[in-house]
């Protein structure tokens, strides 16, 4: 089993208002086109998100609502994106779905997709909190975390490996959800023990990571 989450500010231009980034979500569907058995995908919200979290806030109904339909949108237009090129993909909001569902769709074939959203909360449920989850309830052996950034920077460098004795330059993916180094935080915290690889959002590192091969930081847990 393995889990794929690409970033949001992967697949949207994160500076202007709910924008695709259309080559990026073109280039990623075809990469995974060619090896999505057994994997999870999970996708985080980016401009069509984290706008609507700092427009409408976590206050009320109706703020969770608009925040929750922007994110769907942008998991309606992946899997298209996905279909175009002959993937079996099912679009699933955390808000409703659950271990049972995704673990059906896999048996059947299918290649469950999954996003960040808001929750009954009123919080966030970042992608990052879904792939920990997913990963422990499913027992994945591969996670990979496809990012703006080439992988985990030590001292101005991108290393091959990242260790708990490691100390990371907080780089990167500064939003709502959090900076690199919560991301890592949260890999460290699984008690699911995998191998887990934070790379460039690009499709030939995408096709890497489906093969087996090793991509960007390795962070060891």
């Amino acid at each position: 089993m393995r889990i794929l989450k690409i970033g949001g500010s992967v697949i949207t231009q994160k500076e202007s208002f709910e924008t695709l980034n259309e080559s990026a979500m073109e280039e990623i569907s075809s990469a995974i086109a060619e090896n999505y058995r057994d994997l999870i995908l999970v996708h985080g919200a980016g401009s069509f998100g984290h706008p609507h979290v700092k427009k409408y806030g976590l206050k009320d109904p109706i703020s969770i609502a608009k925040i929750h339909d922007a994110c769907m949108r942008l998991n309606e237009e992946f899997c298209r994106r996905l279909i175009k090129f002959n993937v079996p993909a099912v679009g699933l909001d955390p808000m409703t779905s659950d271990f049972l569902k995704v673990a059906e769709l896999l048996k059947k074939g299918f290649l469950p997709v999954l996003h960040g959203d808001v929750n009954l909360k009123f919080g966030i449920t970042s992608g990052d909190d879904l792939v920990v989850e997913f990963a422990e309830k499913f027992g994945a052996e591969r996670i990979g975390f496809a990012t703006n950034v080439d992988g985990v920077i030590v001292d101005g460098k991108v290393v091959k490996k990242f260790t708990r004795e490691m100390k990371a330059d907080v780089i990167g993916e500064s939003d709502a959800t959090g900076r690199m180094m919560g991301k890592i935080e949260k890999i460290f915290a699984m008690k699911q023990k995998c191998r887990v690889f934070i790379f460039r959002g690009i499709g030939e590192n995408v096709k890497k990571f489906l093969r087996g091969e090793e991509v960007g930081t390795e962070v060891i847990t």
